[in-house]
């Protein structure tokens, strides 16, 4: 833990790229290739230093085992007063497929929008009242497999459109699996979610099918291909090139490229968006809009954002962690801001102290503490003790945002069952109405 990979080279023999302050993504996609080809990773050993002596990691490219990739469920109570509802919740890290295993038709094959389906009759037959698709820093994937997994939750209809160089568009159209929740539904989005991840966002919006909560997404809607001008198996010589072939649009006609997919229910943004995101690129594609495609809303969520937005903003004024993570966010961008760091030693212990006086105080507030901080420390310079435990604070740290999205949704809970006509507008061809009638 805290090795850095410095080079990428595409084979025992290939020249070696520096990757040095490249974007993780652009490393990630170096490091990726054909099954059973060799990649050498320049490693920098954790214990080495800035100066250290390199390491030469070679691997082959094989089938990596998804499991900790696959979708997972589980149920949170979320009590207000003497009100109590059970929100079920639905993680998905990434939309994947196995295709070897679906191509032979074995019943239990592995792919997003099989495992959400499942979960998804578990949640109903376990009675929750209300789902929350959790796709934050879902970076994308199968682009089938969003557009099947967008069909468990609308009745039929497209799903994106794609315009291809020539100008023409494609429509992915819902392949008409059944629908399997028409209840209240929610889906938490943040900076890291893009792609394939966007396009089931936009759809849940478009088709007013449920409430999008969070940051603005990352805005990639585009789609590219790889050329590589050397012969297989040859020493690396002409190079390759990476262009864009298509563009994804939402069935409202306005595309994902760069704005992303922007929450109905925003919460704070970390001021990722100035570092992160597709807008960060020199050569972005601009944002553009082409004619909607025909489809049918399955819902008017309009009447009832306004209600939701109040008691949000009403609950965290009151919820002190909530209000904590606001005022270290305003920090952090405050901080980014001065782009500078003071080096006089009394300076820095002033600000350490001044940093732990805060998390004490708020310690005796909250009666925990679970804050995770910044410690000013290299990867290289703190020890693997300290590294796993920082890690596992980070994972055993309350998920403020989670908690509150589930809130939110048990709020729209607690306004159709208290309303049936505004659940009628809300969710017109809902099963789900007959329980609240």
């Amino acid at each position: 833990m805290g090795d850095r990979i410095v080079g990428v080279a595409q084979g025992e023999h290939a020249q070696m790229v520096d990757v040095t302050g490249w974007r993780m993504d652009d490393t990630v996609a170096l490091i990726r290739g054909a099954l059973d080809s060799t990649v050498v990773l320049d490693i920098l050993p954790v214990e080495a230093g800035p100066d250290g002596k390199h390491k030469l990691l070679s691997l082959v490219r094989k089938k990596i085992n998804v499991e900790q990739q696959l979708a997972k469920s589980s149920i949170i109570e979320v009590k207000d007063g003497a009100t109590k509802h059970r929100i079920g919740v639905i993680s998905l890290p990434v939309f994947y497929e196995d295709f070897n295993a679906r191509q032979r038709k074995d019943p239990n094959y592995n792919s997003a929008a099989h495992d959400v389906a499942k979960l998804l009759t578990q949640l109903k037959n376990d009675k929750v009242d209300g789902v929350l698709l959790d796709v934050r820093n879902n970076g994308g994937g199968s682009l089938e497999e969003v557009i099947e997994l967008t069909s468990l939750f609308i009745n039929k209809g497209p799903v994106v459109q794609e315009r291809e160089a020539s100008g023409k568009v494609l429509v992915g159209v819902d392949p008409y699996v059944k629908q399997i929740w028409d209840g209240p539904l929610a889906v938490l989005i943040n900076r890291g979610s893009a792609s394939a991840t966007e396009i089931f966002a936009a759809a849940i919006q478009d088709y007013g099918r449920g409430i999008v909560i969070g940051e603005p997404s990352f805005g990639k809607g585009t789609v590219q291909s790889y050329k590589d001008f050397d012969p297989p198996n040859d020493k690396p010589q002409y190079g390759a090139i990476k262009y864009t072939t298509a563009q994804f649009f939402r069935v409202n006609g306005g595309t994902t490229q760069l704005r992303g997919v922007t929450p109905d229910i925003p919460f704070p943004t970390s001021g990722a968006a100035e570092e992160f995101g597709e807008s960060t690129f020199d050569n972005a594609l601009p944002w553009s809009q082409i004619k909607p495609a025909e489809y049918k809303l399955d819902g008017d969520l309009t009447g009832i954002l306004p209600m939701l937005q109040s008691r949000h903003d009403a609950r965290v004024k009151n919820d002190k962690e909530f209000q904590y993570l606001e005022e270290d966010i305003a920090r952090f961008k405050a901080e980014r801001k001065k782009n500078q760091i003071s080096l006089n030693e009394a300076d820095r212990r002033k600000e350490r102290d001044e940093q732990e006086a805060r998390l004490k105080a708020r310690e005796k507030v909250t009666g925990k503490n679970d804050s995770v901080h910044d410690d000013g420390l290299q990867a290289n310079e703190r020890t693997l003790t300290v590294e796993l435990a920082q890690e596992k604070a980070a994972k055993d740290a309350k998920d403020i945002l989670l908690n509150e999205a589930t809130h939110i949704l048990s709020d729209e809970v607690d306004l159709l069952k208290g309303d049936t006509r505004l659940a009628a507008r809300v969710m017109p061809n809902s099963t789900y109405l007959q329980s609240v009638k």
